[in-house]
Parts: C-alpha cells; structure tokens; sequence
C-alpha cells in the first residue's frame, strides 16, 4: 500500500489549512468584485458611462456606482494641457517657414460624452495637433516672409482665429 505524506491524526489541521486557503482566496476575490462596483473620478477629471459600450452619462467628480461587465467608466483629464508642435508652412512670397506653437487648451467638461463618441481619448494626435499645423499654414500664407517679423502680434492673432474656428466644436 502506498503510504501518505501525512499521517492520520494530522489529516485534520491539513484540511483545516486548506479550508481556510480557500476562504481566505474566496473572501480576496469577492472584496475585488466589491470595489469593482464603484469608481472614484477625481477633481480635474469626468468620467464617460458606458452601458455595453453605448454611451450613457457624463460623470462629475466623485464617487460613482457601476455594474460590473454591464458598465464601465472612461476618465478623461479636463485640466489645462499644453501641446507643442512644430509647424512647417510657406509665407506669401514662396519663403519656408518653421514655427514653434504652443497651445494651452482643456476638452469642455460638460461635452466629454460627445468628445468620446466622436474622436475617442487620442484627440491630442487626431484634432488639436492637425488643426495648430492647420491653422499656421493658414495664417503664415497671408503674409510675406518681412511680415512675419514685423507684424509678429497679426500673425498670432490670424493663428489663434484659424485655431478658435477650428477647435471650437
């Protein structure tokens, strides 16, 4: 006969040990799918509710109740961010130009849910980054190479019209 690693009359503080292994996992498990109910959004963010991926709800910060595989919470960063991009464009006479923009700009909080269906959480790359390379071309195009120099403020202002325009959606 085969012998066991332990003997009978430890058979019970093995199964003791085991037990408790298994309560102890269990009790990890269901205190995880517990704090999956919930989802804290911070000041400076709002949260997307996503019902099977439809979009339901703008969340404002604080504490929010969600169902599991049901639901679930994209948080998007509403404060002031800065995008630096470098622009090549061509003034009115035919001369290169390189330019350095930088923008400060926040997504609307109260328009997040419509941000998310339309653009998704890359909006840096896919609208603000284009529409600065845009909206240069458009203004350094206006003026001659001696005008960019000269008419320094013109051409902010031209560039900043060309971004409102632009970004304002």
């Amino acid at each position: 006969m085969a012998e066991f690693a332990y003997p009978i009359k430890d058979a019970p503080k093995f199964v003791k040990k085991i037990v408790a292994v298994i309560i102890g996992i269990f009790i990890v498990i269901v205190l995880f799918n517990i704090f999956r109910f919930f989802v804290i959004i911070d000041q400076g963010e709002r949260g997307v509710l996503l019902e099977f991926g439809q979009t339901k709800a703008n969340l404002e910060p604080g504490l929010h109740f969600q169902i599991p595989i049901v639901n679930n919470v994209v948080i998007f960063d509403v404060r002031t961010k800065k995008d630096q991009v470098e622009a090549g464009a061509a003034s009115k006479d035919l001369q290169l130009v390189q330019t350095t923009i930088a923008l400060n700009y926040h997504p609307d909080p109260a328009t997040i849910d419509k941000l998310y269906q339309e653009v998704g959480v890359d909006y840096e790359s896919r609208v603000i980054s284009p529409a600065i390379q845009e909206s240069v071309k458009a203004a350094t195009a206006k003026f001659t190479a001696e005008e960019l120099i000269t008419k320094r403020s013109l051409v902010k202002e031209e560039t900043r019209l060309n971004l409102v325009e632009r970004l304002d959606d």
